[in-house]
């Protein structure tokens, strides 16, 4: 098989992943199989994959690969069922999507036209929501009757679509050279407009909103000159200034969260544990019992569910309902499986792959720590990375930026 056919075929799979994310969670799962199918095809016949494979890896992917020996050792202790340890391991693969890209990707250009079609899916994905929201028919989309919040959601729900569109619209704006020359502020502006609007006036994710302000924030921070970059801290007040003016909802649901945590002291968790916020602090409260438990290698993978069940007290009661959730908190969610080392362990790839963007250009270099930064707030609040969808958004944005920075630095590519 020639070197030209391969090559077209890694950056097509490439591609269809990065197009696919924009996507329903079935085609982003069939275009994994692919994609890692294709690259285990590659390993082979190619010896030039093989070599780079047998490289030595990154600090990143070392932490990658350890993370995932880690899970699947916990098995040997993990009183999970079967079907849960599968799923658990599944959702934490998603992280090895950083290095397969890294293995698939082998120049710049290739790094570029895999982001600018991630771009159009997310361009697409957002003029859908847009094209919902003044009622225009949009027959692609799933429909979400039933599912407050989802009304102009299009694939997926408003938690993962609001984060994505708050991500791709630093994207655009970090890296505005892979839109091209013509019009180029035009469509800057345009994306941005159109993004930061449907984040807090349309869709209703308080993920999201913290996720766009955080990146808003270190936007404004990089933007200003050195001296005056300490005002930055104040870029939250006036999104909540310009919030509470123009999207008053957005304001509501931010500040629903303390009437939520309230209801939740107040009634003891009897009353709050229906609500968002009393849900998680009820999940954040078992796991930090959970790990307590078992500090140095918690409970094994999947052994969440278990753990907060054996917490309940009406667990026994006939009707109860098993949990097969996660504690929407992927820091807590480490430390059930793996112990106080799992949570070392994350925050240890992050901190990684922060060190490595150092070694970026700037706008390489700024596009993965924003991406990073979202990441990190998204965990917070969630378990965003094992989640599907916005798992395989933000895993694969990484891996697409870090390759962005890894290859060598050569002007990028015109754009669309």
């Amino acid at each position: 098989m020639s070197s030209a056919f391969q090559d077209r075929l890694r950056l097509g799979v490439v591609c269809a992943l990065s197009l696919a994310v924009s996507l329903p969670i079935a085609i982003i799962s069939v275009s994994k199989l692919v994609l890692v199918s294709t690259f285990l095809w590659l390993l082979w016949v190619s010896q030039d994959m093989r070599r780079r494979v047998t490289m030595r890896p990154l600090l990143a992917h070392s932490l990658i690969y350890l993370a995932m020996a880690a899970f699947s050792v916990s098995v040997l202790w993990s009183a999970a069922s079967d079907s849960a340890i599968f799923k658990s391991l599944v959702q934490h693969g998603n992280l090895l999507i950083i290095p397969l890209i890294y293995f698939m990707i082998r120049t710049r250009r290739e790094a570029v036209l895999a982001l600018q079609t991630l771009m159009i899916g997310q361009i697409a994905l957002l003029l859908s929501s847009w094209a919902l929201y003044l009622r225009f028919p949009v027959p692609w989309a799933q429909v979400n009757l039933g599912a407050p919040g989802n009304e102009y959601v299009v694939f997926s729900s408003y938690l993962d679509q609001s984060i994505m569109t708050a991500v791709f619209c630093a994207l655009v704006w970090h890296l505005q050279e892979l839109l091209g020359p013509s019009h180029r502020a035009l469509k800057v502006a345009a994306v941005t407009a159109l993004s930061t609007v449907a984040v807090f006036g349309i869709f209703v994710g308080r993920t999201g909103y913290l996720v766009a302000v955080g990146l808003a924030t270190l936007g404004i921070f990089w933007a200003l000159p050195r001296p005056w970059r300490f005002w930055a801290v104040l870029t939250p007040i006036v999104f909540a200034g310009l919030v509470g003016f123009m999207a008053p909802q957005a304001l509501e649901r931010t500040q629903l969260i303390g009437t939520e945590a309230a209801l939740h002291t107040r009634t003891e968790g009897h009353q709050g544990a229906t609500t968002s916020t009393g849900i998680r602090i009820n999940f954040w409260k078992s796991a930090l019992l959970s790990i307590a438990s078992n500090v140095w290698i918690g409970h094994g993978a999947g052994s969440w569910g278990g753990q907060f069940d054996a917490l309940q007290p009406d667990s026994q009661q006939p009707g109860y309902v098993p949990t097969i959730g996660n504690p929407h908190q992927e820091y807590l969610l480490w430390g059930v499986e793996l112990g106080i080392p799992g949570v070392a362990l994350l925050v240890a790839i992050f901190a990684s792959i922060w060190r490595l963007s150092l070694r970026f250009e700037q706008q390489a270099a700024r596009a993965t720590q924003s991406v990073l930064v979202a990441t990190l707030i998204a965990c917070a609040v969630n378990c965003s990375l094992t989640d599907a969808l916005i798992g395989d958004f933000l895993c694969l944005v990484l891996a697409l930026t870090l390759c962005l920075g890894l290859v060598p630095q050569k002007p990028l590519e015109p754009g669309f």
